[in-house]
């Protein structure tokens, strides 16, 4: 904690940042008015789960986390066309991935509440992919392995019923705060914010001299006003893994584009406990081969950033945050055209690629899912370090002793690669229709990984949303836009935006010429060198239908499944008998002043007693005459809380709050609210626990 102590000085000279051209909250609504073409609705829901004793997904790296800096939450937004009914929802949700379960859980609740309004055609569910969420929703092995916990852990019921539950709230709410209202669309570039992490495999490709960037640098904003010109929400799409709390990071958030959200929500005076507030998203696009320029503290030489990961975070997030705040106050064109949607499920299980999407190669047939060698390496952002295992291990240049490369000679290389090339041959890894890829884990062979592919275009007006159930490289997704542009030339639409890891996830997406070089993101491309080829040819089919009026049918229906054994639950929790719940162990000091970070220590219960879901397990409260008024929660970026098990069942929690240079003087404390289990009747009590106040200068 005492590092965090010293964190915000820096902060304090980053929070010029948020100083932009205008106040969101003070910019001048847009004139009224009373042609509204469209219907339009936003709502807000917590998703957050489990903070403690939980895995993460998304480094793959057995991470348990401990406590809780950012709430996680599902921003759902309703647009619809008032003259044909059609409706269409995207959903951004802070989470590392969007599973096929939590999809089609969701699609069956509204089902069930709603009928024919949302179904699998128009909902469209796309995640943040920060690294630093809640894992345990998925029901395919090859996911609950990558986001175990410490104890091998990798499914939560819990967590998948938050997820699940917290998204259709946040679609019910958006749905009952339907109004009509307008839709507008701006777009830019952020440069120099990110960069590259695979740039040989990127270069590789026949058509990378006709781009000046190898990353996708342009931001675009979808704005939603009502008929009155009042903000409903904002849409905004930029390239980027949200990476900048590492590995090593302990607490759940939502990384950079949590940071972008909540500063944004923040200037819109927005309260994501009320169900009608302004929701902004920071969503996911073609983000395969991207990485922020500032880096995180465990990424590999040449992509590293600050020893301290919050920094870190707070510049990426800001950058963010101020590009998208410049682009919602500036001139933006108004949407026109139809709402429209098409989607299906295609089994990638059994199928052919046409020849004029396999660059003249011929008919080709999809490979059974497998991951490469060089998908154990990890990427630069989040390295395995592994000996021996390193990208661009391809099946022509591999060997035991790396002979061919000499990346990786040491002794203990090579008796990593003959250890872990004994175990694939009694797997039986090898598969010839992988061409390059060296197969390391054949999860498909072993049923590990999900086959049915959600492809999916939802049409707002001259702006098409391609939902990629995978990550896209940045070249895949000029190459899916450029596809989907042709089909739907003629028809209005002229901006077409990748919305990344939407309805499922099947590892990453590269183009034919990446996947030859077998770098983290094409050893990952589950389905082969072909797999970009079958996703275009889906892309030009749901473009063609969309455009010709006609249906599309699923060629595979999925199906729920059990996500298995979850992790157990809280048995009973304890304190000494001299203690009770929510007793303060150590006080804060009685004064701080600004840029150093206010502690308190509590006798505390297991958090996973009661997630308080749309409540908080802190506060800091502020003294306003003889009144005690919430400053802050846990929802706020500046707080944070963690839990540390003692002995077999006490806890000790504790309240840290990074005091910024704008935070008012005046009287404070610091309070941890939860619950305690009693092991003797099983019964779950809620307790609070104050600091002695302190003052702030």
């Amino acid at each position: 904690m005492q590092k965090q102590s010293k964190r915000v000085s820096a902060l304090a000279m980053m929070g010029a940042l948020a100083v932009t051209a205008g106040s969101l909250a003070g910019a001048p609504a847009a004139s009224a008015q009373t042609n509204a073409p469209y219907l339009v609705g936003a709502g807000i829901y917590d998703i957050t789960g489990a903070v403690a004793e939980t895995g993460a997904f998304g480094y793959a790296a057995n991470q348990e986390m401990n406590g809780l800096q950012e709430r996680l939450y599902s921003h759902a937004y309703v647009m619809g066309d008032p003259k044909t009914g059609k409706r269409v929802v995207f959903v951004s949700a802070d989470a590392g991935a969007m599973f096929q379960s939590v999809k089609l859980g969701v699609v069956n609740k509204l089902k069930a509440k709603y009928g024919s309004r949302y179904d699998d055609s128009n909902v469209m569910l796309s995640a943040t992919h920060t690294h630093v969420a809640n894992s345990g929703q998925s029901h395919d092995k090859l996911y609950q392995i990558a986001g175990a916990d410490k104890s091998g852990s990798g499914y939560d019921q819990r967590n998948f019923d938050a997820m699940v539950n917290g998204i259709v709230a946040s679609i019910e709410r958006a749905d009952a705060n339907v109004e009509p209202g307008n839709i507008s669309v701006t777009s830019g570039n952020l440069s120099g914010a990110t960069k590259n992490r695979s740039a040989k495999a990127y270069e590789a490709n026949k058509d990378a001299g006709s781009f000046d960037s190898n990353v996708n640098e342009t931001m675009t904003v979808l704005k939603l006003t009502s008929a009155s010109g009042q903000p409903v929400g904002m849409i905004n799409w930029f390239s980027t893994h949200p990476t900048q709390f590492s590995k090593d990071t302990t607490h759940i958030s939502g990384d950079t584009k949590g940071r972008a959200q909540y500063e944004f929500e923040k200037k819109m005076k927005s309260d994501p406990t009320k169900a009608k507030t302004f929701v902004a998203a920071f969503a996911s696009s073609d983000e395969g081969d991207v990485v922020s320029t500032q880096g995180n503290s465990k990424s590999a030489p040449g992509f590293g950033g600050s020893s301290d990961d919050f920094v870190n975070t707070e510049i990426d997030g800001m950058r963010q945050y101020t590009r998208g705040e410049q682009l919602w106050n500036g001139p933006s064109t108004p949407v026109t055209g139809p709402i429209d949607s098409r989607g299906r499920w295609a089994n990638f299980a059994d199928y052919t690629v046409k020849g004029e999407y396999t660059q003249g190669a011929g008919e080709k047939k999809l490979c059974k899912p497998a991951r490469g060698w060089s998908f154990a390496a990890g990427a630069e952002n989040g390295p395995s370090d592994i000996p021996g295992i390193y990208e661009g291990m391809t099946k022509g240049s591999f060997s035991v002793t790396d002979k061919y490369n000499k990346i990786d000679t040491s002794a203990l290389g090579g008796l990593t690669r003959f250890a872990l090339a004994s175990l694939t041959t009694i797997l039986g890894a090898d598969d010839a229709c992988q061409e390059e890829k060296a197969v390391l884990l054949p999860d498909g062979k072993l049923g590990m990984a999900p086959t049915a592919a959600p492809v999916q275009i939802l049409r707002i007006g001259n702006v098409a949303l391609v939902g990629v159930p995978a990550e896209a490289t940045t070249m895949s997704g000029r190459r899916i836009r450029a596809e989907v542009s042709k089909q739907l030339a003629g028809t209005g639409v002229d901006n077409v935006v990748v919305a990344g890891l939407t309805n499922s996830y099947m590892g990453y997406l590269t183009t034919r010429e990446e996947y030859a070089k077998q770098h983290y993101e094409g050893a990952s491309t589950e389905f082969g060198p072909n797999q970009l080829g079958a996703f275009l040819q889906e892309y030009s089919g749901l473009a063609k239908a969309m455009r010709d009026g006609t249906s599309v049918s699923n060629q595979v229906t999925p199906t729920t499944k059990s996500g298995g054994a979850s992790r157990a639950g809280v048995v009973l929790d304890d304190k000494p008998l001299s203690q009770s719940f929510g007793q303060v162990l150590t006080q804060p000091k009685a004064s701080y002043s600004r840029g150093e970070t206010a502690t308190a220590v509590f006798r505390g219960g297991h958090p996973k007693n009661d997630f308080r879901t749309q409540r908080s397990f802190l506060e800091v409260q502020r003294k306003e005459g003889s009144q005690w008024v919430t400053y802050l929660t846990d929802r706020d970026w500046d707080t944070s809380y963690t839990w540390k098990r003692e002995g077999a069942s006490y806890s000790r929690t504790t309240v840290d709050w990074r005091i910024r240079g704008d935070v008012p003087a005046g009287t404070y404390r610091l309070v941890q609210t939860g619950d305690w289990k009693n092991g003797w009747n099983g019964k779950v009590s809620p307790y609070t626990g104050t600091s002695q106040e302190f003052t702030v200068n």
